[in-house]
C-alpha cells in the first residue's frame, strides 16, 4: 500500500474554467469529521505553499502561481444556509478533489456523496487520495476508499495515494506530491526547490558549526593548555560529526542532494585527515569510515566509478584497522563486510572481474565470521545468504552456471532456515524467491529445464503467498507478476502452450492494472513489454499470426517510449534486441524472406556494436542475426566459445548454424540432447521437424 505519484508529476486536471469572475478552487478537501485536524493541517499546508519561482512566472497561467484557494467545507460553509447547494457549487468549481482516506471517511455518507458528485463531471484521475496518519500500517487502500470511487475503478486496481503516515511519505513529502499534482509540474522540481530552501540554511549552519567547533578546540588547546577542556571540545566536535553522518545524512538522502552530501563527507574527512590513523581512537575511526563510505556511494551514484572505488577502498582499509584492534567486535566486522561488498560491486561495474570475485569472496568470509562470533543474530546469519547471492550472480555472468547454482542453493538453504523461524518476514521471502529464480536461470544454462521449472514455480508461490498477505504492496505485486512472466516463458520453452497462454493472459491483465496506477513507472512498462513479447511468441506458434503482430506492435510502442525523452534508456539486447529478433522470426514465419534478411542485417549491426564477446545474451542475439541473414559460419564462430554454457535457445541457434555450415552430426547431437532434457519450444520442434532427416519425432525417441 502507499503508492505515490511519480517523480515526473501528473498533470493537474482541468475541469473546465469559465470566463467569468466567480470563485474557483484549486481543490476541494473531502473528509470525515474525525479527520478534522488532519484536514485543517492539509488546508493550511497547501495554501501557504509557495511554488518555485520558475513555476510561478511561467506564461500567463495563473493556475500555477499558487495553490490558493483550497475549499474545506467546514470553514467555507459556516455562513451558508444551503449546505448541499453550496457544496455542489464548490465541487463544480474545484479543479481537483482531495479525499482524506480513513475508516471514518470510508463510512461517511457525506464524503461518498461528494465523491459521487465530483465524478459526474470529472474523471477518477482528478481525485487525489490521501491516507491519514492514524491509518493502521497493513490497511488495504481499497478498504478505506469511498464506495463511489471504488465503483469506478477497474477490478483489483487502486488509485495512486499520498501517504501521511511516518513510514509512508510523511507530511513534508506528501505536501510536495499533492502540490506537484495540483500545479501540473514535476515532483523532482518541487523536491529540489524544497531541499535547496532547507539545505541552504542547514548546510550553512553545519559548516559554520564544524568550523567554530574545530576552531574552539584548537584555540582551547593552545591558549588554555587544559586537557579536560580540550577533550570536551573534541567530544562536541565529534558529536557534530556524528550528526552530519547520521541525522543530517538521513534528511538529505531522500531528496537526492548529492552535492550537499558530498560537502558533508568532504568536511568530515578533512577534519580527520589532520590526524594519523594510529592516533585516532575507535570512535573517530568509525566516523571516518562512515564518511568514506558516504563519499563512495555518492561517487557511485554520479557514475564516477574510479572515484567510488578509491573511496570504498579507503573505507574498507579503515574498518579493517578497527577489526584488527577489536577482532571480537561483530559490529566492526559487519561494517568491514559492507565496505568490502561495495568495493567488489564497483569493481564488477568497472569490469574488473578478478577484483570483484576477490571482493565478493572476502565478503562471504566476513559473513561467516559474523555468524561464528554470534550465531544468535539473524541479521548476521542472513549476510551469508546475501554474500552467496552476490557471488552466484558474478559466476552466472562469467558463464560459470554450475558454480553459480551451488552458491544460489546455499543462499536458498540459509533463507529457508531463517524463514522457518520467521515465516512472515518479507525480506526473507523475497530473498529466497530471488535465489530460486536465479537457480532456475542456472539450470537452464545447464540444460535442465524440468528442474528449472520447479525452481520457477517455487519462486512464484513464495511471492504470490506474500502478496496475499500484503495485497496493497504494489512493488511486491510487480515482483510477483515479473516472476509469473518468467514462468510463462519457461512453460513455452517446455512446450506447455495451454498453461503458458493462460498465465500470459493473466500477466497482461495484472500488468495493465499496474500501468493504470502509475503510467510513469519504467520498470513496470518493461515488464509489460516483456509479457507482450511472450504473448506474441505464444500467438505465433499457435497459428494466430494477426494476434502475434498486434502484441509485437504494442510491445514496440512501449519500448519506443523507453528510448524517448530526457531520461531515454540505451538500446538493450534484453528488450529492443529481443523485439528486433522477434520481428525477424515473424517475417520468416510469414514467408517474407527478403524482409527477414533486411531486419536481420540491421539487428546484426546493432548487436555487433555491443560488448558481445563478454556477454552471452548479446552473443546469442548477434549469432541469431547472423544465422538469419545467411551467415551461418559467422554464427558458429560467435557461439562456439560459449557452447558449454548456452541456454537451450542458444544451443538451438548453434545447432541450426552448424547444420547450415555443413556440420550436421554436431547439430544432430545438440538437438538430441535438448529433446532428451525436455526442451520443447514449438519453434525449435517445428524447425527441426522440417530440417533434419527423421524430424523431431525420431529425435524425440532418443533417451
Amino acid at each position: 500500500m502507499g503508492q505515490t505519484f511519480s517523480s515526473r508529476g501528473a498533470p493537474a486536471v482541468d475541469r473546465g474554467r469559465h470566463m467569468d469572475n466567480r470563485q474557483r478552487y484549486k481543490a476541494f478537501i473531502s473528509y470525515s469529521h474525525r479527520d478534522r485536524k488532519v484536514a485543517q493541517w492539509l488546508h493550511r499546508a497547501l495554501e501557504t505553499y509557495r511554488p518555485p519561482r520558475l513555476v510561478a512566472k511561467r506564461g500567463v497561467d495563473d493556475s500555477r502561481r499558487s495553490l490558493r484557494p483550497i475549499f474545506r467545507d467546514r470553514d467555507e460553509l459556516s455562513a451558508s444556509l444551503d449546505l448541499n447547494g453550496a457544496i455542489r457549487t464548490a465541487l463544480e468549481r474545484s479543479d481537483a478533489l482531495i479525499v482524506l482516506c480513513s475508516e471514518a471517511s470510508a463510512a461517511s455518507r457525506w464524503v461518498d456523496q461528494e465523491v459521487e458528485y465530483f465524478l459526474k463531471t470529472g474523471a477518477p484521475e482528478g481525485i487525489i487520495c490521501v491516507i491519514t496518519p492514524d491509518t493502521e500500517a497493513h490497511t488495504d487502500l481499497s478498504a478505506i476508499l469511498p464506495p463511489s470511487l471504488r465503483a469506478v475503478l477497474p477490478p483489483g486496481v487502486e488509485p495512486l495515494a499520498v501517504d501521511l503516515r511516518e513510514d509512508g511519505d510523511g507530511r513534508r513529502l506528501a505536501r510536495l506530491k499533492i502540490a506537484a499534482r495540483l500545479l501540473g509540474v514535476s515532483l523532482d522540481q518541487l523536491v529540489q526547490r524544497d531541499a535547496r530552501r532547507r539545505l541552504q540554511v542547514m548546510a550553512a549552519f553545519t559548516t559554520a558549526a564544524v568550523l567554530v567547533a574545530i576552531g574552539m578546540g584548537a584555540m582551547t588547546v593552545v591558549t588554555l593548555k587544559s586537557r579536560q577542556i580540550a577533550r570536551q571540545q573534541r567530544d562536541e566536535t565529534e558529536a557534530l560529526v556524528a550528526f552530519m553522518l547520521g541525522d543530517l545524512r538521513q534528511q538529505l538522502e531522500p531528496v537526492g542532494r548529492l552535492d550537499v552530501l558530498d560537502s558533508v563527507s568532504a568536511k568530515v574527512l578533512a577534519y580527520y585527515a589532520k590526524a594519523q590513523t594510529d592516533r585516532l581512537d575507535d570512535k573517530a575511526l568509525g566516523q571516518r569510515a562512515k564518511a568514506q563510505t558516504l563519499l563512495g556511494t555518492i561517487r557511485e551514484q554520479r557514475g564516477d566509478l574510479a572515484g567510488a572505488e578509491h573511496a570504498f577502498s579507503q573505507a574498507a582499509a579503515t574498518t579493517h584497522t578497527l577489526v584488527q584492534r577489536n577482532p571480537q567486535n561483530g559490529d566492526y566486522v559487519f561494517d568491514e563486510a559492507q565496505n568490502v561488498f561495495w568495493l567488489g560491486y564497483v569493481q564488477w561495474r568497472r569490469s574488473d572481474v578478478v577484483g570483484a570475485e576477490r571482493g565478493f569472496k572476502r565478503y562471504g568470509e566476513l559473513a561467516d565470521r559474523l555468524v561464528a562470533l554470534d550465531p544468535n543474530r539473524p541479521e548476521w546469519r542472513i549476510e551469508v545468504a546475501y554474500a552467496k547471492n552476490n557471488l552466484g550472480t558474478l559466476f552466472y555472468e562469467q558463464g560459470r552456471p554450475a558454480e553459480a547454482l551451488e552458491a544460489f542453493r546455499v543462499a536458498s538453504s540459509v533463507f529457508e532456515t531463517e524463514l522457518a523461524k520467521a515465516p512472515k518476514d518479507q525480506k526473507l521471502i523475497q530473498g529466497l524467491a530471488n535465489s530460486r529464480a536465479w537457480s532456475a536461470d542456472c539450470l537452464m544454462r545447464l540444460v535442465r529445464p524440468r528442474e528449472a521449472l520447479a525452481e520457477r514455480e517455487a519462486a512464484v508461490r513464495l511471492l504470490e503467498d506474500a502478496l496475499t498477505e500484503n495485497p496493497g504492496d504494489k512493488r511486491l505485486a510487480a515482483r510477483a507478476v515479473a516472476a509469473q512472466v518468467a514462468l510463462a516463458r519457461l512453460e513455452l520453452d517446455l512446450g506447455r502452450l495451454a498453461s503458458a497462454r493462460a498465465r500470459s493472459d493473466e500477466n497482461l491483465k495484472r500488468l495493465r492494472g499496474l500501468a493504470v496506477l502509475d503510467p510513469t513507472n519504467a520498470r513496470w512498462r518493461e515488464y509489460l513489454a516483456s509479457s507482450l513479447m511472450d504473448a506474441a511468441d505464444l500467438a505465433l506458434w499457435s497459428g494466430r499470426m494477426n494476434d502475434a503482430r498486434a502484441a509485437h506492435a504494442e510491445a514496440g510502442q512501449i519500448l519506443a517510449a523507453r528510448r524517448a525523452g530526457p531520461k531515454a534508456e540505451a538500446w538493450s539486447d534484453k528488450y529492443e534486441g529481443r523485439l528486433d529478433q522477434q520481428a525477424v522470426t515473424l517475417a520468416l514465419q510469414s514467408g517474407r524472406a527478403d524482409a527477414a534478411r533486411t531486419l536481420a542485417d540491421a539487428l546484426a549491426v546493432r548487436a555487433k556494436a555491443t560488448a558481445w564477446r563478454k556477454d552471452l545474451g548479446r552473443a546469442a542475439l548477434y549469432a541469431f542475426s547472423e544465422w538469419s541473414a545467411g551467415r551461418a559460419a559467422s554464427a558458429v564462430d560467435i557461439l562456439w566459445p560459449w557452447r558449454a554454457t548456452l541456454p537451450p535457445s542458444g544451443r538451438d541457434v548453434l545447432a541450426r548454424s552448424l547444420a547450415a555450415a555443413g556440420r550436421k552430426p554436431e547439430a544432430d547431437a545438440i538437438v538430441r540432447e535438448l529433446i532428451k532434457q525436455g526442451y520443447g519450444h514449438p519453434g525449435f520442434l517445428a524447425f527441426w521437424r522440417d530440417s533434419l532427416p527423421g524430424g523431431a519425432s525420431t529425435l524425440g525417441g532418443a533417451k
